[in-house]
């Protein structure tokens, strides 16, 4: 065997892949300057919660990078970088103000955009205020969660309002969750349709109520869009088809279907319960930031609860390390899968299969926007607003569709039908696009839920 030997090719060959491999730092690395870290900083990104924000500063990790985060006593917010631009104090131990912050160690005094306001030891007539600024970073406060971009300002895009933040409705709960591993291999969960087979079902039997029909393999499919992979799986009941979409917007946002499902009958295009970002801390830890959406039409066993949702816990099963040793061993869930791979996983020790299409898909079209980058190209970027916000379509359709002799055929069939139906109504908001998307689903499937 090479000494670069990435697999062993006999039985008890553990000897033969002894010798280390290194990561694939093109994906994985998130530090300033490095190839994935420039692409990363091109897009905005949920840093902390607003729950954190009291009467002291908080120091926070961002994608390498050092920072405070803290609102002043105009209830603006800051994110600076942690060591005053005087002495390298850190900010952490510094004052809030009505405007801004001050550093405890001289008294420099900063705005939130990292303007000097006031450098108090220094003459009166001194110019540094003119001439520097902390460094500092713009941020957006919505609903529960703070987001900044870190990139070049003349780059900056609009910030990425989903539709799907503004759901009939839909109680939106903030919540955050530490994992000590690459943002990749935890990111990629959320593209991987096959692994709730397995990991939720048939190895360790149902962990999701409602969802023990997701024991049975899916028919999957992939659709490309031009700021996202958006993808479909569907599974037979009888005569009922039940249709997941999952949207996957780059870098790292992801919405699934609806949690505590029961497939009973047909109905047309309902909506997520769980908006997330995988956000890199640095290269071998990642925060999870996100929303669960409390609802009575897409949780229809109403079974989450809202007071477990909040900082370092969620709702469902497997998602943090608050765990005994044993629990996680014997009921091992997500957070386990992902963290299991180490604090970095090692591509080339992979064997990917058929079950891994979406990763394969999701690496390849990260490693050509981190090259467009590095080479000054212009990327796709998810950008809305509250009037035209971005289009999204993570939930669930169920069909009632009599089996075919190739049922495998239909079932692709169907998602392709039912996603061109989606798509065909991304010019509408609101209300708009929900009954357009219900009257077709009606006017093609009998039986479906008439539109009001």
């Amino acid at each position: 065997m090479a000494d670069e030997a990435r697999w062993t090719t006999r039985r008890y060959g553990g000897y033969d892949t002894r010798l280390p491999l290194g990561p694939d730092t093109e994906l994985t690395q998130v530090a300033p300057g490095t190839p994935g870290g420039e692409y990363l900083r091109r897009f905005w990104h949920p840093v902390a919660m607003t729950a954190q924000l009291g009467d002291k500063p908080r120091a926070i990790r961002i994608l390498g990078e050092d920072l405070v985060i803290f609102r002043d006593g105009g209830g603006a917010i800051g994110l600076l970088h942690k060591h005053c631009a005087h002495r390298r104090a850190s900010l952490e131990y510094g004052r809030i103000e009505a405007h801004g912050i001050r550093c405890c160690y001289h008294g420099w005094h900063f705005d939130v955009d990292g303007t000097i306001l006031e450098t108090p030891g220094e003459p009166a007539d001194s110019d540094i205020r003119r001439r520097i600024c902390q460094p500092a970073f713009p941020v957006r406060e919505l609903k529960g969660l703070v987001f900044a971009y870190m990139g070049p300002p003349e780059d900056m895009p609009a910030f990425p309002y989903l539709d799907s933040l503004d759901l009939p409705g839909h109680d939106l709960v903030p919540y955050s969750i530490h994992s000590p591993c690459n943002w990749l291999q935890e990111t990629e969960n959320a593209i991987d349709p096959f692994h709730s087979v397995f990991l939720h079902g048939r190895v360790n039997g149902p962990q999701f109520p409602g969802l023990e029909h997701f024991v049975e393999l899916p028919v999957v499919v992939y659709h490309k869009r031009p700021a996202a992979i958006v993808y479909s799986h569907a599974r037979r009941t009888g005569d009922l088809v039940a249709l997941r979409f999952h949207d996957y917007l780059l870098p790292n946002l992801a919405q699934n279907g609806g949690m505590f499902q029961k497939l009973s009958g047909p109905r047309s295009f309902g909506r997520t319960s769980l908006t997330k970002w995988v956000v890199p801390l640095d290269d071998t830890n990642s925060r999870k930031f996100g929303w669960r959406h409390f609802n009575d039409a897409d949780e229809v066993l109403r079974q989450g609860k809202r007071d477990a949702v909040g900082w370092e816990s969620v709702d469902f099963y497997g998602q943090t390390a608050h765990r005994s040793q044993e629990e996680r061993q014997s009921n091992p869930g997500d957070w386990e899968a992902w963290t299991g791979q180490g604090p970095i996983n090692i591509h080339k020790r992979e064997y990917l299969g058929t079950t891994d299409e979406g990763v394969a898909a999701l690496r390849s079209r990260l490693r050509q926007d981190i090259r467009a980058v590095a080479a000054g190209r212009p990327i796709v970027r998810p950008e809305g607003t509250p009037d035209a916000p971005v289009p999204t379509y993570g939930g669930d359709t169920i069909v009632r569709v009599p089996q075919a002799n190739d049922d495998r055929a239909l079932l692709e069939k169907l998602q392709r039908e039912v996603a061109e139906i989606y798509f065909a109504a991304d010019a509408l908001t609101g209300e708009a696009r929900s009954e357009r998307i219900k009257r077709d689903l009606h006017d093609r499937f009998p039986g479906m839920e008439r539109p009001a």
